[in-house]
């Protein structure tokens, strides 16, 4: 009886442990928050207003979205660069602007307004469109239970179409993703990956034909 209950005790704590390992690991499972450009004016572009030109300000509303279900996240400034475009592939600084620095809970969004106002001429156009680049940089803090974790960078950026009326074309939140170049898009087809490993396989095959040749 002694040693059966012993043996029930082990596999308990054994369970245990188990479980425990299994809620830590999942707790330390983490998701980077997505930073969103929900709203963008700038009432030098807005053609209905008088003397819109010589208003510089840019007013925008920054969206963080925090899609961890167990985990909070403390941000460090987000610091925010706004260019814009006057070739396919040139860029002019307009300036500046930082979000102070905040904690977000778990499965949270947060909308942060600013404003900046802009250095030069902000109604450049490339092809008859006027295109900002919206540039972000912070670092961030995951809570994991009752612990915060080390520090870890988050950048990305967008380029934003603008309209008439001094707001974006898209109407949507524009994710300040990591993979968008810094460059305006010049309408050609992207190659895919599939004509690009069929022209591998026909040059190996090639290669692999000449060789049986050679040998034979």
């Amino acid at each position: 009886m002694a040693q059966d209950s012993c043996c029930t005790r082990c596999t308990a704590f054994i369970i245990l442990i188990g479980l425990t390992a299994l809620f830590l690991w999942l707790s330390m499972r983490v998701d980077e928050p997505h930073l969103y450009l929900e709203k963008i004016y700038v009432p030098a572009l807005n053609k209905t207003l008088n003397h819109s030109p010589r208003n510089t300000t840019i007013l925008f509303t920054l969206r963080l979205v925090n899609s961890n279900k167990d985990n909070g996240i403390k941000y460090d400034d987000v610091h925010l660069t706004f260019k814009v475009f006057v070739s396919n592939n040139t860029t002019r600084p307009l300036g500046n602007a930082t979000v102070g620095r905040f904690y977000q809970g778990r499965n949270k969004k947060a909308f942060k307004p600013g404003y900046l106002n802009g250095g030069g001429n902000l109604t450049v156009t490339v092809s008859e469109k006027v295109v900002y680049r919206v540039d972000f940089t912070t670092a961030i803090k995951y809570k994991i239970v009752w612990w915060y974790t080390k520090r870890h960078l988050l950048w990305g950026g967008v380029n934003v179409e603008m309209n008439d009326s001094g707001l974006k074309v898209n109407r949507k939140p524009v994710r300040l993703g990591g993979k968008n170049p810094e460059v305006i898009p010049s309408g050609a087809p992207e190659s895919r990956g599939c004509y690009r490993a069929l022209v591998t396989f026909f040059v190996a095959a090639f290669v692999l034909l000449l060789d049986s040749h050679r040998f034979s």
